[in-house]
């Protein structure tokens, strides 16, 4: 109950901040005006986003932060952090960090479900239609590269340079909870980028979705006596997660401001009928 009424806090403090006096006058009536023009779905552009997230330029983010991971956990740099996120597992560091787990969890699902399925304000809906897809799509690849990488999560009783270097590459040789990267810090960079994204013209949301990611990033490496994830499990996800957010988030801010004509035409949805499965495939001109 308490995390749900977070994340309802955390979408009313974007509604709040999205209508918010004058912030760039013309700009922000002119964006506002589109956005109430039109109405977005989480499956518009979906194909396209998917591989431009994966494959485009955040390509170079998903390697850095590989390189990274490669750069802490040889350097001992991960186990460090662990060991002292295990010493220092009092209650302040339960009450700051271990409520960032819990927002961590459930919003993701909340706040996107909120603004697009329960809100009656059209701009919101449209900002949660893009969260969505963009938490969508994170959580999809998160669980792909934690199902072939197999890391092992730090331990706070027997933390080693070993341990934080241990994975198990293949197929779903530790599932898909246990890997690389962090999986909260990769869907929520992307659901806080998506919406800053979309939303650029407001530079409080902005800073507002920048703060919330590396909030929830730095829980999931301290809280929990700091046996979630490694610190570069976290800054991965981050990095990854946050350039897969901004770039959908990119895509559908450009058709806000009637830049269409740069956007694929292709728009996948899935169809269930009775006993009608499959997907329907829209093509504009």
């Amino acid at each position: 109950m308490k995390s749900f009424l977070c994340a309802i806090l955390f979408a009313a403090a974007f509604a709040f901040a999205q209508n918010a006096d004058s912030l760039t006058a013309q700009n922000s009536a002119q964006s506002t005006a589109a956005d109430s023009a039109q109405k977005l779905s989480p499956f518009d552009h979906l194909g396209k986003n998917m591989l431009g997230s994966a494959f485009s330029w955040p390509l170079g983010f998903h390697m850095l932060g590989g390189a990274l991971t490669y750069k802490l956990s040889m350097e001992d740099k991960d186990l460090m952090v662990a060991r002292f996120a295990a010493r220092h597992n009092g209650l302040t560091f339960n009450l700051v960090f271990g409520q960032g787990m819990v927002l961590g969890t459930a919003c993701p699902f909340l706040v996107p479900g909120y603004m697009y399925f329960i809100s009656d304000n059209k701009s919101l809906n449209n900002t949660g239609a893009v969260a969505v897809q963009a938490t969508a799509v994170a959580f999809l690849y998160n669980n792909i590269l934690k199902a072939v990488s197999g890391r092992a999560h730090p331990d706070a009783e027997n933390n080693s340079g070993d341990l934080s270097r241990d994975f198990k590459w293949g197929f779903f040789r530790r599932g898909v909870f246990y890997g690389w990267p962090s999986g909260h810090s990769m869907t929520n960079a992307s659901l806080a980028m998506s919406i800053a994204s979309y939303n650029r013209d407001n530079p409080w949301i902005v800073a507002g979705c920048g703060l919330y990611a590396g909030y929830i990033a730095t829980s999931m490496v301290l809280g929990g006596k700091g046996e979630a994830h490694w610190l570069s499990d976290a800054v991965a996800g981050t990095l990854m997660g946050a350039t897969i957010g901004w770039y959908i988030g990119n895509t559908f801010y450009k058709e806000k401001q009637g830049k269409a004509s740069s956007l694929p035409k292709v728009t996948v949805a899935p169809l269930f009928y009775d006993d009608t499965k499959g997907a329907v495939v829209s093509l504009r001109f």
